[in-house]
Parts: C-alpha cells; sequence; structure tokens
C-alpha cells in the first residue's frame, strides 16, 4: 500500500509540474503570441531578401497619440506620455519635438509592447533656459515595421 501511495504521489507531482508547458506551449522564445516562427526554413534555392532591397516606404502608419505633458515648476522638467495605439511592439523610438518659435530641440526614448499597444518609455526633456510663452510639442514613433507622428499640443513655459 505505500508502494502505491509513492507512485501515486510521484505521478502527481510529475503531471503538475508538466502542465506549465500545457499551459504556455512556447515557454523560452522571445516571440509574441502573434508571431509564428517556422521549424523549417524555406528550402527556396534562392536566398532569402535582405533588408536593403526592401523598398523604404513599406512601414505602416503608426497611430500616436500623447496621453499626457505636464512641467514640474521646481525643477523645469517636462514630461511627456505618448503611445502608438494600433500596435503593439519592442524596439521602436520614440522622438519628442518641442518647437519654439523658429527653434526645435528633440529627445528620444525606447519604446515597448504593452498589452494592446506600443508605450513610449518617459520622454524628459529640460526647459530651463528657453524663451518663456508657447512652444508646440509632438511626438514621432519610428521603427522597422511603423511610424507616424502626433497631433501638435500646446505648452506654456515658464
Amino acid at each position: 500500500m505505500k508502494k502505491f501511495a509513492l507512485i501515486l504521489a510521484a505521478a502527481a507531482i510529475t503531471t503538475a509540474l508538466s502542465g506549465c508547458s500545457l499551459l504556455y506551449p512556447n515557454w523560452g522564445t522571445t516571440q509574441n503570441p502573434g508571431t509564428s516562427a517556422s521549424a523549417n526554413p524555406s528550402s527556396s534555392s534562392q536566398p532569402s531578401s535582405s533588408a536593403s532591397s526592401t523598398p523604404a516606404n513599406t512601414k505602416r502608419a503608426a497611430k500616436v497619440v500623447i496621453d499626457s505633458q505636464s512641467i514640474d515648476p521646481a525643477t523645469g522638467i517636462l514630461e511627456v506620455w505618448a503611445e502608438a495605439t494600433n500596435f503593439n511592439e519592442d524596439g521602436g523610438l520614440c522622438t519628442l519635438t518641442v518647437q519654439y518659435g523658429t527653434s526645435s530641440k528633440t529627445v528620444t526614448a525606447k519604446a515597448s509592447a504593452n498589452v494592446t499597444t506600443t508605450q513610449c518609455y518617459a520622454l524628459d526633456f529640460n526647459t530651463v533656459g528657453l524663451p518663456k510663452g508657447t512652444a508646440l510639442i509632438t511626438v514621432t514613433y519610428d521603427s522597422a515595421n511603423f511610424s507616424g507622428v502626433s497631433a501638435s499640443q500646446s505648452i506654456v513655459i515658464n
């Protein structure tokens, strides 16, 4: 009876530990669930196309939205949060452009996939030394697959 209980316990532990692979069959992969990979590469005799042979205008439009923006009066730091709302991917770059008068400055941050969107990391811009008044801000997203620009928003620099 004791031997049967040990065998039953071992079977239960084995089943419990192998259940993880049933719930998440791609454990350890770096792919997103929506991407596919082929175990058997194409057996075509032609070499695969490289990035240099792909036309530069094959990027899809990114719908970029500025979610929030604020200037800390104590430090003069403008903080902008933005996202691309029509896809999610890692590896893109977000660029904040601050235009005041005829001059403009930029700051860049990475972007990463969120659940259904691509979130820009915080875009922090030091406004100290800029002329007081109204400035326009835009956020540009760019990656290998997508590119786009947000609508402009105005900010007041004090």
